[in-house]
């Protein structure tokens, strides 16, 4: 009995190393074609998912929810198509309530694959769009990728998904005018708020001409308008990658500079809307009593925008303690530390005027309460220019206050003769273009104001600023 336990023993003991040898060998090849396997596992997931996607054509999406991006026909259109377009003048735009399999890649263009059976309008088999809402301005739109939709025909070879989501994806870009404050306000956040609401924040954002830094400067405002990752070309894989969604949202819809509209798609949105979501994803104070409301031992707040390379307040120490004298006390912002969103933001909001020689950083408008006042300078020659920041404060429950300068307030008077066009006749520049006009007007003067004169608009803006 103990011989028969003893052979049974070294049985086992010669068995193991035969089995462990076996294990060895199965790994080894399981290594060698796990590339080929996930390739094959991911490319049949991938189908089954798209075949899922365009069996729910028009399950996945609220289809009445995108047709508040578009009005008349358009929306018909997208009910019978799956997709509709729109042209305006400003911007182009696509909507689809059907599956799409969108390609990401370093390169400079975007391929939106649309394969849900959607029908382009003209049976046409790609459309392109540049999805920045300033198509008409060339130099806007040489920083800006293009967007290729394409129908999803036999002869179009899909690539595969990588990912796929459960919400529809914007499509739109960072490029353009991005970094300009103005800009990046009036031609993206704003055209991104007003097209998002109808999802937010169940929604995908997709940035192509992506910048890294835009990204982390407004980071938390774009988490306010979805819950889930940006994304972008990817940095580690040179072919790109494929995102595939229920429906998308191809380019921007846009209601002109710094303006919501109520009476356009997607309705009944205003900028004092945009300014609630505004300060409640930067967690700014919540709206309140006006911030212009002071204690009695407590002066009025003005903030003043400092410029250092054109435009420049000449004098700006004498109109600072003009402001004092009249009853303020003044912040001074330099251009550095209006680029730190977050302290820019918080610092205006607790203002009762916002004051600055014209230029993008008047922009910060958007921070203040309501009541409280903006306070512009306007160059000479910068009239028209100067609506860009005269109209939006009185849309946004705002007041404002304009000051005009004469033409001995502005340092072109030491460069051109009295009677030239360009001291008596603005607007004749200005018909030659921008690339004429604006080393003049923008870049080529700066101002000295006159304190006498200067001296009413600040009583002007404490009088209002006091109620």
């Amino acid at each position: 009995m103990a011989k028969d336990s003893r052979k049974r023993a070294l049985f086992v003991f010669l068995l193991i190393p035969l089995i462990y040898a076996f294990i060895l060998c199965f790994d080894a090849a399981s290594l060698r074609s796990s590339g080929a396997v996930q390739l094959r596992e991911r490319q049949r997931d991938t189908y089954v998912g798209q075949q899922q996607l365009s069996k729910n054509h028009g399950k996945d999406v609220d289809s009445s929810k995108l047709q508040r991006l578009l009005r008349g026909k358009s929306q018909e259109e997208l009910l019978q198509n799956g997709i509709a377009c729109i042209a305006k003048s400003k911007y182009d735009m696509c909507v689809t309530v059907s599956p799409v399999a969108v390609h990401i890649t370093k390169s400079k263009t975007t391929n939106v694959y649309l394969t849900g059976n959607q029908k382009l309008p003209s049976d046409r088999n790609n459309v392109t769009i540049l999805p920045y809402p300033q198509k008409g301005d060339g130099r806007a739109m040489i920083n800006t990728s293009p967007v290729n939709l394409l129908h999803a025909n036999a002869a179009t070879s899909l690539p595969p998904c990588d990912v796929n989501h459960a919400v529809p994806a914007a499509i739109f870009s960072t490029g353009g005018y991005a970094g300009n404050f103005f800009h990046d306000i009036s031609d993206i956040l704003i055209p991104l708020f007003l097209t998002s609401s109808i999802l937010r924040p169940n929604i995908s954002l997709v940035l192509t001409d992506y910048q890294s830094w835009w990204v982390q400067k407004y980071q938390r405002v774009l988490s306010a308008i979805s819950i889930n990752d940006i994304i972008s070309a990817p940095t580690d894989y040179p072919g790109g990658t494929v995102h595939c969604f229920p429906g998308a949202i191809v380019g921007l819809t846009y209601h002109g500079f710094m303006a919501c509209n109520k009476t356009d798609v997607p309705g009944n949105l205003t900028c004092v809307d945009f300014l609630h979501f505004l300060h409640s994803s930067l967690f700014l104070k919540t709206f309140g009593p006006p911030a212009t409301v002071t204690t009695q031992k407590e002066k009025p707040l003005m903030v003043l925008l400092s410029r250092r390379n054109y435009r420049i307040l000449l004098n700006e120490e004498e109109v600072i303690n003009l402001a004092k004298d009249v009853g303020f006390r003044v912040e001074v912002v330099t251009p550095k530390e209006a680029t730190q969103l977050q302290f820019i933001a918080e610092l205006v909001h607790s203002s009762s005027v916002l004051f600055g020689v014209h230029g993008a950083g008047l922009t910060n408008m958007i921070f203040l309460q309501p009541g409280a006042v903006l306070l512009q300078v306007v160059p000479w020659g910068l009239d028209w220019m100067s609506t860009c920041y005269s109209k939006p404060p009185l849309e946004m429950g705002l007041k404002y206050v304009g000051y005009k300068i004469d033409l001995a307030e502005s340092t072109l008077i030491e460069k051109y003769p009295i009677d030239d066009p360009v001291m008596v006749d603005p607007e004749s520049i200005h018909m030659k273009g921008y690339d004429v006009s604006r080393p003049i007007y923008m870049e080529g003067q700066n101002v000295r104001l006159n304190l006498t004169r200067f001296r009413g608009t600040l009583e002007t803006a404490m009088q209002l600023a006091e109620f």
